[in-house]
């Protein structure tokens, strides 16, 4: 169900800053940064050795990356898998007893198909399944 780890989200008050400091880390390959609005943040993909990292700004108060950060100070917010098909991935999960924040798959970065489980399925451990899009499945998984 799962192909491989599709990236690694960190929750950041400051994309800047956090584009900074990962620079500072080597060669990378930096993606566009987009709005999500389902999940009230701002995001970019950074492509750096093998699991891309996404770095994610809430662009609420309210969002659930912002109470995140507001409990847990930045850092790792969750793993993502790549599926092949997020739907029948869902039904799978959901028919082995995961969790599903999501039972729908909502819009993800770079017009991906995301949905969540629950971190108390996946060892505390927030995780995202990912759907990506033909053509635009090489990281940085730029939007355009």
């Amino acid at each position: 169900m799962f192909t491989r780890i599709d990236h690694i989200g960190i929750a950041t008050k400051n994309i800047e800053e956090a584009v900074r400091t990962l620079e500072k880390t080597g060669k990378m390959v930096l993606g566009k940064r987009e709005l999500i609005p389902s999940n009230q943040v701002e995001a970019v993909m950074v492509a750096a050795g093998d699991a891309p990292i996404e770095l994610i700004q809430p662009t609420s108060p309210e969002s659930t990356v912002a109470a995140f950060i507001e409990k847990r100070g930045e850092g790792l917010h969750h793993i993502a898998y790549r599926v092949d098909d997020i739907d029948a991935a869902l039904k799978e999960c959901e028919a082995q007893g995961f969790k599903l924040i999501d039972k729908v798959p909502r819009h993800g970065y770079a017009e991906s198909r995301v949905a969540f489980l629950h971190p108390k399925s996946m060892f505390g451990v927030l995780t995202e399944l990912v759907e990506r899009r033909p053509g635009h499945d090489v990281p940085p998984y730029d939007p355009a």
